[in-house]
């Protein structure tokens, strides 16, 4: 039987730290811990590891921002005018306007 006792909503509060029963699903926070105190006093700060912004792929993702915000981004297999059914769409969106006009 678990016969630890452990009340973390005042504990948390003084650190001001949210306590949720639904997050409480795995063991307790130790708030007294040297990680809560350290994520504690930089709130907001990612934790992990630093973000290289010189790295090919963070190239890649600022070059495709910068083609999303111009509206350049293309995506997907591009469109072959000539085709059979670019053909018979055309015919049919002439016909559909030729009927309404």
């Amino acid at each position: 039987m678990n016969n630890v006792q452990f009340k973390p909503e005042g504990q948390l509060a003084e650190m001001g730290v949210k306590y949720s029963v639904k997050a409480q699903l795995g063991r307790p926070v130790d708030p007294t811990s040297a990680r809560q105190k350290r994520l504690a006093s930089a709130p907001g700060k990612k934790t992990g590891r630093p973000v290289n912004p010189n790295s090919a792929r963070q190239q890649r993702l600022a070059e495709l921002e910068a083609k999303r915000s111009n509206g350049e981004l293309r995506r997907g297999r591009p469109v072959n005018p000539n085709s059979a059914r670019q053909i018979a769409l055309r015919e049919a969106a002439a016909k559909l306007i030729a009927k309404q006009g």
